[in-house]
């Protein structure tokens, strides 16, 4: 081989090799723990509701032309895992900057680094009409709320658990029955 050759090679080779070391194994794992999208859902602000946004919406994930500071989805209740449209998420920064987020028709909420970029911890009260749950500690530094707040099974008390985020704490009658003209309503026929 000449040493055009491989001097071509070994170029090759550290380019190669660079693109390589630049991958993040873990963001690449949280990634892949997702799973594939529902496919009648589409990608936009009605999907993947509970899961944890910011692991795809930061710079290295899938959306990261859409980064998201903090971003979560608020249930209704624990029984039936239906969003609560129009919830607001109040949160106050470590500087005591607040922000206001409301949930859309799925339960979820994205806040954009151009909206707020909050510094950690953050305190957080979730309302809806004469309602009102506050996290009983501040967010550390999980800017999506499913990074901790994962379903546990069984929910015997969600309000003294880590599961998702619930406005309602029982499964009574009266409660919000979900939107019928919401892409994820599990109560429309042919949704997920």
């Amino acid at each position: 081989m000449t040493a055009l050759g491989w001097s071509v090679l070994v170029l090759g080779s550290v380019a190669f090799g660079g693109l390589l070391s630049c991958s993040d194994p873990v963001l690449d794992d949280a990634i892949d723990a997702q799973g594939n999208e529902t496919a009648e859902i589409p990608q936009g602000p009605l999907h993947r509701a509970g899961q944890p946004c910011v692991v795809c919406h930061q710079e290295g994930g899938p959306a990261a032309d859409f980064p998201f500071t903090v971003a979560g989805t608020i249930f209704a209740q624990p029984a039936r895992q239906i969003g609560v449209d129009g919830a607001e998420v109040r949160m106050t920064d470590a500087d005591g900057t607040k922000h206001t987020a409301k949930t859309n028709c799925v339960g979820n909420f994205f806040v954009k680094p151009d909206e707020w970029a909050p510094k950690f911890p953050i305190l957080v009260e979730v309302a809806k009409g004469n309602l009102r749950r506050s996290m009983r500690s501040p967010i550390g530094r999980e800017p999506s709320c499913a990074g901790c707040h994962v379903p546990q099974i069984p929910v015997s008390d969600p309000a003294s658990q880590v599961s998702h985020i619930y406005l309602f704490a029982g499964d009574e009658p009266g409660f919000p029955e979900g939107a019928l003209d919401c892409a994820v309503d599990p109560k429309r026929p042919g949704s997920p």
